[in-house]
């Protein structure tokens, strides 16, 4: 099959008109331009590096005037665009199927609109965002200053294109793959908002006091009187809680200063009385003896920047035991809550692993009551009262002084454990998800090279691809 391809360049396969552009300067779309509807603008949030799905979320907007001004840097569905500046080898292809139209580039980005008479779109996508041109966009790049790239590099791309029959079955090999990773993707999405449903309910709402309280005749507070006409009307429909855990739960109220009306026999108490919290640091990137060769996982907030979920499978960059001695945390156990303090506040995860810690992070020891799983839905509650807290001219941050002080009710012990039994069952299914992402995306990887260089038939690769899946 190797003989049958051909090498080409990405302006061999670019549409006649516009098919390989710029974003505008940056004096054309300046941060005053942005508004909080209209036209969305791709930036680099908005791609990843590899063949990830492109991401709807992180939009600013510009009106349809500036983008009929700027309109030859406009995107469509089926266009791949590339970073040309900064985190070099982010791409990503706008998708058919998103709720927007149409949207455009921002300064920092290039647009490639393929000739589909030439090639296929998605099957030319993940050539250009396979980890082999990802390296070698990143090893051609201008390395003074800020890295980047251009345009003209752009054009000279080199890509190897066989026949638009053996694109399709190679798409659909990869695509299948990626469909799979994708329904991992939004099962975990679905888990997480269970999670944060549940605590909401429990936690949040009172939901089993205000029907225990119900049930018992009891006085509902006035400012819980909506949320009590609302459970009361939903009837049958109201799904009451096993007796084992709804007895758990009290059937009165009582007023708690700074907290208002909270489930009576719950105590107030602050987050120093309930958790160990712990700082981090960065072992000097100088020396070589605190990094090469490192296996033990050091995080930062980078790690938890493009995750959809709270779990943290793995971290980017390790150290060893002579830079874990140099951060007085030391290895944090697995499922040590991580908030980031910094740049920006509030990324939540639970490390499946132990971990050590850069200083960007406060991370919460959960060694009373409250487990890992409750606090890290507590604290996604919390969140605009910890970032109000923030304070700092650069970027926010958010001590631990300052968290320390954040007030909180703690439940009784048997409705926490009910909780946790039911939401670390729901994080173990994201856990093995993610799992399965992972080695789906290290076989759709490896199998392109290999279709690529003709070492691999489609054939073969079918097979290879439904033993993973």
């Amino acid at each position: 099959m190797g003989g049958e391809w051909r090498l080409c360049t990405l302006e061999d396969l670019a549409v006649a008109e516009y098919g390989l552009v710029d974003g505008p300067f940056g004096s054309n779309l300046p941060a005053a331009c942005y508004q909080d509807t209209g036209i969305p603008v791709v930036r680099g949030s908005n791609l990843s590096v590899g063949s990830g799905k492109f991401k709807q979320h992180e939009f600013v907007f510009v009106s349809q005037r500036k983008f009929q001004e700027l309109s030859r840097s406009g995107c469509v569905a089926d266009d791949i665009v590339f970073t040309k500046k900064g985190t070099l080898g982010q791409t990503g292809m706008i998708p058919a199927d998103g709720p927007y139209l149409e949207y455009l580039l921002s300064s920092n980005q290039m647009r490639l609109r393929v000739n589909k008479a030439k090639a296929i779109p998605s099957f030319v996508y993940y050539c250009v965002s396979s980890p082999e041109s990802v390296r070698k966009i990143i090893r051609d790049s201008e390395s003074t200053g800020v890295p980047k790239i251009n345009l003209e590099y752009l054009r000279s791309f080199p890509i190897k294109l066989p026949s638009l029959e053996a694109q399709k079955n190679i798409t659909h090999i990869l695509g299948t793959l990626d469909d799979k990773i994708e329904l991992n993707r939004q099962t975990n999405q679905t888990l997480e908002s269970l999670a944060q449903a549940l605590f909401k309910s429990w936690f949040v709402d009172f939901d089993p006091v205000i029907d225990n309280a119900l049930a018992a005749g009891n006085d509902i507070p006035e400012p819980l009187k909506a949320r009590a006409a609302a459970r009361q009307a939903l009837g049958d429909e109201r799904k009451p809680l096993p007796e084992e855990i709804r007895h758990e739960f009290p059937d009165a109220f009582e007023f708690v200063d700074e907290m208002g009306w909270v489930p009576r026999g719950w105590k107030l108490s602050s987050v120093d009385s309930e958790f160990t919290l712990k700082g981090g640091a960065t072992p000097s990137t100088k020396n070589s003896e605190f990094w090469e060769d490192g296996d033990i996982p050091w995080t930062t907030p980078k790690d938890l920047s493009d995750s959809e979920t709270k779990v943290l499978l793995g971290t980017a960059r390790k150290i060893t035991a002579a830079g874990l001695a140099k951060i007085s945390s030391g290895l944090l156990p697995e499922c040590t809550v991580l908030m980031s303090s910094r740049a920006p506040v509030g990324y939540l995860a639970l490390p499946t692993i132990p971990v050590a810690i850069n200083q960007g992070y406060i991370a919460l020891i959960c060694d009373k009551v409250l487990s890992p799983v409750y606090a890290v839905q507590w604290l996604e509650t919390v969140m605009d009262d910890v970032k109000q807290r923030a304070s700092g001219t650069t970027f926010a941050e958010i001590s631990k002084k300052s968290f320390r002080e954040i007030p909180l009710i703690v439940p009784g012990e048997a409705c926490v454990e009910a909780f946790s039994s039911i939401t670390e069952d729901l994080y173990k299914t994201m856990e093995c998800n993610l799992h399965t992402s992972e080695r789906l995306s290290k076989t759709r990887d490896t199998l392109l090279p290999k279709l690529l260089s003709g070492e691999l038939t489609i054939p073969d690769a079918e097979k290879l691809a439904a033993n993973a899946l």
